[in-house]
């Protein structure tokens, strides 16, 4: 029926008649009052407030029973129904908020399948704690499952403390008669997740024991070192940091070998390096803790200066050349590695003096795709570190000094910290270092003898 003639025929309808044509019609009460009160107005002021009485409790009604519903298409069908109701306020912030909810939810669904998928891509995308919180514990359980390893030392594994030692200040610091096997590298360069699969290979596969030497260099660093791969599956420990340069002696047995290998590891902390690099260029870069660096550059001369046999290794990280990272001084570690084979070659020739090897160590070397990983490794470095190579081959060559490339890996590494360790490149380290370094005989008339 048409307005007009609703109006017209007022009087025969109840209040209860009117309520329902409005609804049905989605006529706001406003509207059909001024409609009535252009047709000559209501009959009387208690019929339109009926009205408007039996409305509120139709308008309530039907705003509560949405509420328990409690969906966008609920809130806008109540909006049809009463487009001028009294609850049209809160029906539109209702369908705001589950529209905005609606939102967040397809958007972490989003982020879970991206996750998922960068996970499945990088295994090292995200750490445990990244996937429980975003994930869950299910999803965690379900990869660690796949990888084979024990999900509780995943969630239970910490960071593992580094109890750093002294370091030598005077030449008497320096014990007689050791092998000093220098690890340089840049930070994140892999010297020290190196050192912690060595000296555990050490302690599973070999025998260790404590120098014979007034002060203990380094002995609680390498307990640190060893304890990390304890299960086999460690947590990579950080960068070392600037003044964290340590000198580590200990002697080196095979397992039932009766006569020792005396050697010690010297551990240069990236800041070192970077330090060659503003000698050798003459300028200060704004990163260098330029004071704490001077006292780990003051230990590197004293070992250096010994008469001890020496052997160096060069750790290069393939990954993040691969990746052209530059630093924050805006430098690369070719850079740096370049800067430090010219300090060598300009400051008395450093492998002149009782050098016996030098190894350039390419680190993460599982990330090279090749059947010959070593040919692989020798073009890399050709390619990006030419000129740091070309120096060391050259002096090497004119010292009669052995120049090998190697690759290392510690493992594979999970979750950006978790690595379950190879021994394999560890190994061969070891064994190199007991083929080169000559055993010490326990026999005390030859050691008269050859003294």
């Amino acid at each position: 029926m048409e307005l007009k003639e609703f109006i017209n025929k007022l009087e025969g309808h109840s209040a209860a008649d009117i309520v329902e044509y409005l609804c049905e019609n989605n006529i706001p009460f406003a509207v059909f009052s001024e409609a009535v009160r252009k047709n000559g107005g209501w009959d009387s002021a208690d019929r339109r407030k009926n009205v408007q009485l039996l409305l509120k409790q139709k308008d309530d009604g039907a705003y509560n029973a949405t509420v328990a519903v409690n969906t966008a298409e609920a809130f806008n069908n109540y909006l049809s129904l009463f487009p001028a109701g009294s609850h049209l306020a809160e029906a539109k912030t209702k369908i705001q908020q589950i529209q905005n909810a609606r939102l967040i939810i397809e958007k972490k669904i989003k982020d879970r399948e991206k996750m998922l998928r960068e996970i499945k891509e990088d295994i090292n995308e995200y750490t445990p704690d990244e996937i429980l919180e975003r994930l869950n514990g299910e999803v965690l359980n379900d990869l660690c499952t796949e990888l084979g390893i024990d999900t509780q030392i995943i969630i239970d594994y910490k960071e593992p403390p580094l109890i750093f030692n002294d370091i030598p200040q005077t030449e008497e610091d320096i014990p007689s008669g050791y092998t000093d096997v220098f690890f340089w590298g840049i930070n994140t360069s892999g010297k020290t997740c190196a050192l912690s699969a060595i000296f555990n290979t050490i302690n599973k596969e070999f025998s260790l024991e404590a120098p014979k030497i007034e002060k203990q260099f380094g002995a609680t660093y390498r307990d640190s070192l060893t304890n990390i791969f304890r299960n086999d599956v460690g947590y990579l420990p950080g960068r070392t940091n600037t003044n964290r340069t340590q000198y580590i002696p200990f002697q080196l047995y095979r397992r039932g070998e009766r006569n020792n290998r005396k050697i010690s590891f010297f551990e240069l902390s990236g800041e070192v390096v970077k330090y060659f690099y503003e000698i050798v260029n003459r300028v200060e870069l704004p990163s260098i803790n330029r004071d704490e660096a001077k006292v780990a550059f003051q230990a590197l001369n004293l070992v250096l200066r010994s008469n001890n046999q020496k052997i160096h290794y060069f750790f290069i990280d393939y990954n993040r050349e691969m990746k052209n990272a530059i630093d924050e001084n805006g430098l690369s570690q070719s850079q740096y590695l370049t800067a430090a084979s010219v300090y060598f070659r300009d400051n008395n020739d450093i492998f002149k003096k009782k050098t016996d090897a030098v190894y350039v160590i390419v680190t993460k070397s599982d990330e090279i795709k090749s059947n010959d990983r070593i040919a692989s490794a020798k073009s890399f470095l050709r390619k990006y570190f030419g000129d740091f190579m070309d120096i060391l081959d050259n002096q090497c060559n004119k010292n009669s000094v052995e120049f090998k490339v190697k690759i290392f890996s510690i493992g594979d590494v999970y979750f950006k910290r978790i690595c379950k360790i190879n021994r394999d490149y560890s190994r061969a380290i070891i064994n190199d270092l007991i083929t080169r370094v000559k055993p010490v005989s326990n026999c005390i008339l030859r050691n008269i003898l050859n003294r």
